[in-house]
């Protein structure tokens, strides 16, 4: 009989206590009710233009102090040039036995300017040779090399909101690390580590090979999320590649055995470990080049495989024409297509070309967007947002990602910084982040949201790959309706 009094008794107090707790919640919150209507986000095949990737020129600038640099054919130049990304080659053989002077300094300063003033992202090559034969050109001692690094990078970090990255340690053949007096172990330690001295931490560095990044960085081991955008010289270090799929070697890239590691992080790997090594690395800092000589490894198929393996931010459109026009006459298809983990249907029967030049890099597309609020238990509602990355690789510098909300007559009601951050939106991927709605300070009525993108260093917005209207306040997610009830039955009690 104890039994079923004790058992009764604690029946009817969890049911006391959870009405009363309904009660509290009531009176403590007031009862809203929140209906959301998402957007459909139909993906898009269309081009972006959006910064720190896609296709580019290369142009050259010798520095002198007796032939200045022809500033109205630069712009002229600069008005034809219709990409984002540019490669400025600044070539320094007139100061091989000198520091450079005052005037070759404001040149290399107004070149920047006026490619900066022109809204480009900048890649530099600092070299002291354009025709292969750098150890007649370049400086007797390393240290005057150190010197021109310090004296150019002065220069360069006033323009790090918009110079992406650097290629190259100054020497070499065309500035490609090769056929130089300066690439023993020590020498390209020492002119890697102290060009990581000199050049804000904001602006890439790279190098010619992987084995290059290995021996530099004294690992042998690629980056990981938890060691990416530390600031460290591993963390910055990309590669760039003017033998992509040039060959199965990518003309002397890659080795013809498997990888060994040794003490002094010298040794190339085979093509398949040296892409996967890429495929790793390449998450966490970029990688680009140019694609030369038509052969069997840059048929458009087996290019797409191996560019999203390598996570290609970056080619330049120009060279080689015979593998570029190559890709211009194959086609996409969509149908069986089992090398992209997300849907790229929408580029169905696009030529290769374009499709590469969209994936290029980064290419983030709203996927769903989803709200929900519960009156008696939640402050806020909250916004989840999914975006796909169907781009080659992520992108390395951080975007602001926001979420504005707009009452339905068109006043400005919220604006909410999301806590994502985009450069670890990898490729191939999707992501999903939340974002919390004060809706209990909103009146009642009906609102839209808007998800914006922007880049902070350029001040630019970042276009998403879908077909949807774009306005002032970037993308509409969807529009949800908030309403006050101010009776509610007994069931409506009982969360």
């Amino acid at each position: 009989m104890k039994n079923i009094l004790l058992t009764a008794f604690c029946v009817l107090f969890t049911a006391l206590s959870t009405v009363g707790l309904g009660i509290y919640h009531f009176q403590h919150y007031e009862y809203l009710t929140l209906s959301y209507q998402p957007m459909d986000c139909p993906p898009s095949s269309k081009q972006l233009h959006n910064p720190y990737r896609g296709w580019y020129h290369i142009y050259g600038y010798a520095l002198s102090d007796s032939a200045p640099i022809d500033m109205e054919a630069m712009a002229e130049t600069i008005a034809k040039d219709d990409n984002q990304l540019v490669l400025l080659e600044i070539n320094l053989r007139n100061y091989t036995d000198c520091e450079i002077s005052p005037i070759g300094l404001s040149q290399l300063e107004s070149t920047l300017l006026a490619w900066q003033d022109a809204g480009k992202q900048l890649i530099l090559r600092f070299l002291y040779d354009w025709n292969g034969k750098a150890r007649e050109t370049e400086p007797r001692d390393i240290s005057l090399i150190k010197r021109h690094m310090a004296q150019t990078g002065e220069i360069v970090n006033k323009y790090a909101n918009c110079v992406f990255l650097m290629q190259g340690i100054y020497v070499g053949n065309c500035g490609e690390m090769n056929n130089s007096d300066y690439m023993s172990l020590e020498h390209m330690y020492e002119l890697a580590t102290y060009l990581d001295s000199v050049i804000d931490p904001a602006i890439f560095l790279s190098v010619r090979t992987p084995e290059h990044y290995r021996i530099i960085n004294r690992t042998s081991e690629p980056l990981t999320r938890e060691s990416a955008f530390s600031g460290n010289l591993a963390a910055r270090t990309g590669l760039f590649n003017d033998g992509m799929l040039g060959s199965k070697s990518d003309l002397g890239t890659y080795g013809e055995n498997a990888f060994t590691p040794s003490k002094d992080f010298t040794g190339k790997g085979t093509r398949s470990e040296e892409i996967a090594f890429q495929n790793e690395l390449c998450h966490y800092v970029p990688n680009g080049g140019e694609v030369v000589l038509d052969n069997e490894y840059n048929e458009f198929p087996r290019a797409v495989t191996d560019l999203r393996a390598m996570h290609v931010s970056y080619l330049d459109s120009r060279y080689d024409l015979a593998v570029l026009d190559k890709w211009r006459g194959a086609v996409y298809s969509a149908t069986g297509n089992t090398d992209n983990s997300l849907d790229d249907s929408c580029f169905d029967g696009a030529d290769g070309y374009s499709y590469i030049g969209a994936h290029l890099g980064y290419r983030y597309a709203l996927n769903a967007s989803s709200c929900t609020f519960d009156t008696f238990h939640d402050d806020k509602a909250r916004l989840t947002v999914e975006i796909a990355n169907n781009g080659f690789s992520a992108c390395y510098r951080p975007f602001l990602s926001s979420i504005t909300v707009l009452r339905a007559d068109g006043t400005l009601c919220d604006t909410i910084r999301a806590n994502t951050d985009n450069r670890f939106w990898k490729s191939g991927t999707t992501t999903s982040w939340d974002v919390p709605l004060d809706i209990r300070t909103y009146q009642e009525g009906n609102y839209q949201l808007f998800y914006r993108l922007l880049d902070p260093a350029t001040n630019q917005e970042i276009r998403l790959a879908n077909d949807m209207e774009h306005t002032n306040y970037g993308y509409l997610l969807g529009r949800f309706t908030i309403a006050r009830k101010a009776k509610i039955t007994a069931k409506e009690l009982t969360p």
